[in-house]
């Protein structure tokens, strides 16, 4: 894993910010949204993201989840372009695999419900001189 790779990546995530990454010895390059990164079962580190374009080795076209581990990530770039967690599309930090150790993991700020903002008044306004 080149130096830097888990800083860029966690800053990533916490940022919401698209990714650019080489994956293993391919040259070609992949267009990610970094959820989570976690130790997996074997000890190694775990990037779970959701690739929405790019380069596919199985040919699959994206957008689809992939996990990528780090320590064949050989390049990556930071995007300006902003995501939102990709609850809907399975997402939940909430994943046994996340359990024994998470590095970093995006969070979805936005409440369930917001409540309407209320009013003070219904109908018609009132003239100054007829309000209590």
């Amino acid at each position: 894993m080149l130096p830097n790779i888990l800083h860029q990546l966690s800053q990533a995530i916490r940022d919401r910010r698209c990714v650019a990454v080489r994956y293993h010895d391919q040259r070609q390059v992949r267009v990610i949204e970094p959820h989570a990164i976690y130790t997996d079962e074997r000890g190694d580190m775990v990037l779970d993201a959701y690739q929405t374009r790019g380069f596919s080795a199985a040919g699959r076209p994206p957008p689809f989840w992939r996990p990528f581990r780090l320590k064949k990530i050989t390049a990556l770039s930071i995007l300006k372009e902003q995501f939102e967690p990709r609850t809907s599309e399975g997402f939940s930090t909430n994943r046994l695999k996340y359990r024994n150790g998470v590095v970093a993991i995006v969070q979805d700020n936005r409440p369930a419900f917001t409540y309407p903002a209320q009013q003070t008044e219904m109908g018609p306004f009132l003239p100054e001189h007829m309000r209590r």
